[in-house]
């Protein structure tokens, strides 16, 4: 599969100072893809550079196969974006705001128009007056906007920056909507970490300027949580918990609280293990309350780690 967007070995300097260092990666049509990165990391840059915003000092930039540097115009024909705040005739409706738009693009009928206008839910308001809008129904026109030429990817710069939870879900849903429906690649740029987990296919995170690779959320969250399980276990009494359980080694198990014990199991053989665990407890007298698995990690966590660490091995 043809990649939507191919970034090969770039480098950004402002002056003397580095802002990209060496970043080479490919996201796919119907994919949505997170490009993820604390503040100054550098993922606006990156962004602006794929647009044709700023120019790139080394590397290749390829657009649906067609190259940035040399053959531009054919390259920004397939990117739709919304870089900052979409802008918009307040006074005029949504859909008098769509047609202004398809007017100096060319191509654009009524049909296309209208599908937009389907996807992103503004169907029942595109007849009010944007000045009425909600920020959220604003991203919602504005994402509008973006794919009315059906371009082959389409890029957001924060685009949940100052909406609601309500707004953040509804804009997440159509994003996905306009990848899987339209098989436009959607390149979300965020450091919301609970949302990008929710909406991506795949992610990238950006380290200072740097990528450190990448994978599906998947793959990043069960690599960086180990081989080990963690259960959290009540009992009527800790300390005899902890000494029948002699199989475990000390560093693997410890009192939460004065009611519950944590332990930590191989992957592999966790299940087996816990009924063991369970067993010796009863076994010994002592009384048996809940079982609860440690809840996961989420991507969240792998993003602290990361940027701390500058970096977990994952594959």
């Amino acid at each position: 599969m043809k990649p939507a967007l191919k970034i090969e070995h770039l480098n950004k300097y402002f002056g003397k100072r580095q802002i990209l260092h060496d970043i080479s990666f490919e996201t796919y049509p119907g994919e949505v893809f997170g490009f993820l990165g604390p503040n100054g990391a550098g993922k606006t840059t990156t962004i602006k550079i794929a647009v044709g915003l700023l120019r790139l000092d080394d590397g290749e930039i390829e657009i649906n196969g067609k190259s940035l540097a040399k053959n531009y115009e054919a390259a920004m024909a397939d990117i739709g974006g919304i870089v900052e705040n979409p802008e918009f005739y307040k006074y005029m409706t949504g859909m008098q705001n769509l047609h202004q738009y398809a007017r100096m693009r060319g191509g654009i009928d009524q049909k296309r128009i209208d599908e937009a206008v389907e996807i992103v839910g503004l169907k029942n308001r595109i007849n009010d007056k944007v000045k009425k809008y909600s920020l959220g129904m604003r991203q919602r026109l504005g994402v509008a906007q973006a794919i009315l030429h059906r371009p082959k990817l389409l890029i957001l710069d924060e685009p949940t920056n100052g909406l609601d939870p309500a707004g953040i879900k509804e804009l997440r849903d159509v994003l996905k909507n306009v990848a899987h429906k339209e098989n436009t690649c959607v390149i979300v740029s965020s450091h919301l970490m609970s949302e990008m987990e929710l909406m991506c296919d795949r992610v990238g995170i950006l380290v200072n300027g740097a990528m450190q690779g990448v994978h599906t959320v998947e793959e990043m969250i069960s690599s960086s949580s180990g081989s080990f399980a963690e259960y959290i276990i009540r009992v009527s009494d800790c300390n005899r918990a902890l000494e029948v359980l002699d199989f475990i080694p000390p560093e693997n198990k410890s009192a939460e609280d004065e009611n519950h014990i944590k332990i930590r199991l191989e992957k592999e053989n966790a299940e087996e293990e816990l009924f063991e665990v369970t067993a010796r407890i009863v076994t010994k007298g002592l009384r048996l309350g809940t079982v609860s698995p440690v809840e996961n990690k989420k991507l969240e966590d792998v993003f602290i780690e990361l940027t701390k660490s500058g970096g977990v091995q994952i594959g």
